[in-house]
């Protein structure tokens, strides 16, 4: 996120000089210097992010190169507010410019003392930045890795483990996916899967995988976790190895040697004449699709591709000819309280006392399978305590900064981890909303654009940007239409309540707003909104 916030201040920070470089003065050396420095430092905070969690001391800088750029923001604000008001006329206007040059030059002075002050907080984290930069071997400017999925546990492995009667709420969406594998003739089927993490996703295709009649009816079948692969040759390798694996042949001896059309053209000739299930679990980028769809062949075999994602703009894409894209929904409040009490209280019925705690958790869960499951299995270690659940309850929010629900905060952050810079403060600041609101598209419009967090574009107004954003995480199922106007458009939005503790959570960390709850909450140090 510090990331996020120096892209945020460099992209104002050049705007801005080519605005108001006349209005500088003896500043103008020290703000090309600040630009110039935090350039150095925006690359480097990528490997920063990534590693921050395991290093104590890699956080406090990552945490101070933040906090500077917040205060290059104020001072810039501040500069602007009291520098481009001009234009006085008479003798009037002539006794406010006088008066107003007086004020100029103490503003000036106290301005120029602030910005040396950060200079000097800058000089200092460039120099641990070097040291950093060594400890992490990270010889070049963004050659360092980003954060990884894989890095995170979410909970997939669970997902293919699980027998079936721990699933709830699969019969239909099984039903229709199967419906429309039997219905394929000939040639290449196409279906996808998409939703928020934690749906299901997994575990819904993983049935359909394991299914005794997909297993009879295709003789090759190979399951490929997308995001595990960090380029598309590494993918296509590893899916030639799998493909031969099932056949019990050796891959080609030159596999290691052999370019992305290569693998591309050996596949298309292993799989003619074949009849053939591959699973693309967890696409994240459209380019591990568009890796493989052309070494498929799509006459003279009977194939099938299943892809899951969150992207909604991913499973239009590979399903542009089928049309077969299934959004998987959270499950219904009877199903949920099935799997919840399957998970909670394993061999008695809920007691009658705990009800009213479990049906309030329930709601914060809505629907989701995989926030039910962690939840039940947790609370059931509290052996029917009333204090114990009356306490969770009231502190899950907390439970998913870095209590025992930290392994399903991580499930959640992995959508906000990939989220370019711009929509990180877009999609943080969602947070502003109290639980349960309906979030309104044009006042969410408003609030970015006067917050300064859209990006001019050409031939495009910064409504239109704006929009543009709102519908990028709507794609990325990070929020959901909850209501349209009559000509189909979005009105209103809402998120899911436990990825809205997660970004109150992050905000708060991150210090984008502060959320004042009652009682006698510990405020930051500095805050910049609340």
């Amino acid at each position: 996120m510090a990331e996020s916030a120096v892209s945020f201040l460099l992209n104002h920070l050049s705007t801005w000089l080519q605005d108001e470089r006349q209005l500088l003065g003896g500043l103008e050396r020290d703000i090309d210097y600040i630009q110039r420095e935090m350039g150095h430092m925006r690359d480097f905070l990528r490997v920063a992010d990534a590693k921050e969690e395991s290093n104590p001391n890699l956080k406090e800088w990552v945490r101070q190169v933040r906090e500077i750029s917040y205060d290059v923001q104020d001072v810039l604000d501040d500069y602007i507010l009291r520098f481009t008001h001009r234009g006085t006329n008479g003798l009037g206007g002539l006794i406010k410019k006088c008066y107003a040059s007086i004020k100029d030059l103490k503003a000036r002075h106290q301005i120029a003392s602030d910005i040396q002050v950060i200079n000097n907080r800058l000089e200092d984290a460039s120099k641990s930045q070097q040291r950093y930069r060594e400890m992490y071997a990270v010889m070049d400017q963004g050659s360092g890795p980003t954060l990884s999925k894989n890095e995170w546990h979410d909970g997939r492995g669970e997902a293919l483990f699980l027998e079936e009667a721990d699933v709830v709420g699969i019969e239909e969406p099984k039903k229709q996916l199967l419906e429309w594998i039997w219905s394929m003739d000939n040639g290449l089927e196409v279906i996808s899967v998409v939703g928020m993490g934690g749906l299901g996703k997994t575990t819904l295709v993983k049935k359909i995988y394991d299914d005794e009649s997909v297993k009879r009816h295709f003789s090759r079948h190979v399951w490929i976790v997308a995001s595990d692969y960090t380029d598309v040759k590494h993918l296509l390798a590893n899916l030639i190895k799998k493909l031969v694996w099932k056949t019990k042949e050796s891959p080609p001896q030159e596999l290691e040697d052999m370019s992305a059309d290569e693998m591309r053209e050996f596949i298309y000739e292993f799989l003619q004449q074949k009849n053939y299930i591959i699973v693309l679990d967890d696409v994240w980028d459209i380019s591990r699709w568009e890796a493989i769809r052309f070494a498929l062949p799509k006459r003279g075999v009977h194939g099938c591709i299943i892809i899951t994602t969150r992207f909604k703009s991913i499973s239009n894409a590979a399903c542009s000819e089928t049309n077969h894209v299934y959004t998987l929904e959270p499950l219904s409040l009877e199903e949920s309280k099935e799997l919840f009490y399957k998970k909670a209280f394993p061999r008695n019925p809920c007691p009658p006392y705990l009800k009213e705690f479990a049906q309030s958790i329930l709601r914060r869960c809505e629907g989701l399978p995989l926030a039910i499951v962690v939840i039940g299995g947790l609370l059931a270690t509290k052996n029917n305590r009333a204090e114990e659940w009356e306490l969770f309850n009231r502190s899950l929010g907390h439970e998913l900064e870095g209590g025992d629900l930290h392994r399903l905060s991580k499930l959640l952050s992995l959508s906000y981890y990939d989220l370019p810079y711009y929509l990180k403060y877009c999609f943080l600041y969602l947070s502003i909303f109290p639980e349960g609101d309906l979030l309104e598209k044009e006042k969410i419009i408003r609030l970015w654009i006067a917050e300064g967090f859209i990006q001019e574009k050409p031939d495009k107004t910064m409504e239109e940007v704006a929009d543009g954003y709102l519908n990028e995480l709507l794609s990325r199922s990070l929020i959901q239409v909850a209501d349209k106007a009559v000509d189909g458009r979005p009105r209103t939005f809402r998120i899911h309540d436990l990825l809205r503790n997660y970004i109150a959570s992050k905000s708060r960390e991150q210090n984008i707003v502060a959320i004042y709850g009652g009682g006698n909450m510990q405020w930051p140090n500095k805050i910049r909104r609340v």
